[in-house]
């Protein structure tokens, strides 16, 4: 490949890969009490683990947490965690979590991230993988550190650093593009509510602008 044409593919690279987004809130496992949040759904053979009293290995537990802008309860919603986690270890206390993230305040309202991972909980931060999104997060990618900010018994309150990364210049790929008709009009709603949790994408709209002149110019020069 000829030394132009590299850089130009590199400079063209460089346009596709584009914004950052960091969100910071908590998750709220709620097992206890009248209203919990988190229902267990398939209990696994008491007999599968020896990692915890009363835990197996399979036991399963469905999901609708809260999330919020601080650790406390309490706090200003800024959406719900739906999904599952499943006991995946037979001699420890490892969860496979499969978890949608959906964000109702901000820019961001109603749209989802979708996180799956291994949590292994005895471990201070663990690391989960952000696979997909809809809305202004659709085709993200990225990963969530995931802490154990608190816990009482059954219940815990999970601290979530969310960093995702998408195809141009504000949160995925194109802010503009047609909402699918299951974001519904919540997609572009904004809220003050909760908003300080959800810190917006770092913009590069200025940069790509600067790559594609250097790629027009280089153009000439190439062919």
């Amino acid at each position: 490949m000829a030394p132009h044409a590299a850089v130009l593919l590199s400079l063209l690279l460089l346009t596709t890969c584009a914004a950052d987004t960091h969100l910071h809130f908590f998750l709220h496992d709620v097992v206890s009490g009248s209203n919990p949040t988190a229902v267990q759904v398939i209990k696994g053979p008491a007999s599968s683990s020896n990692a915890l009293p009363d835990v197996a290995f399979g036991d399963t537990t469905v999901i609708d947490d809260a999330l919020t802008e601080t650790s406390s309860p309490t706090s200003a919603p800024v959406g719900r965690a739906q999904g599952f986690y499943m006991m995946s270890s037979q001699s420890g206390m490892v969860l496979m979590m499969c978890v949608n993230l959906l964000l109702t305040t901000g820019d961001y309202n109603g749209s989802t991230l979708a996180v799956i991972g291994r949590d292994d909980v005895m471990t201070t931060t663990r690391e989960l993988s952000v696979v997909g999104g809809t809305g202004k997060f659709r085709m993200a990618t990225g990963y969530v550190v995931w802490k154990t900010n608190s816990s009482s018994g059954a219940d815990a309150t999970i601290e979530l650093d969310v960093y995702t990364t998408g195809l141009n210049g504000t949160a995925t790929i194109d802010a503009n593009a047609p909402v699918s008709p299951i974001d519904g009009s919540g997609a572009t709603g904004k809220s003050s509510s909760g908003a300080a949790a959800l810190r917006g994408a770092v913009p590069y709209g200025w940069a790509n602008a600067w790559v594609a002149a250097v790629l027009v110019a280089l153009a000439g020069c190439v062919w």
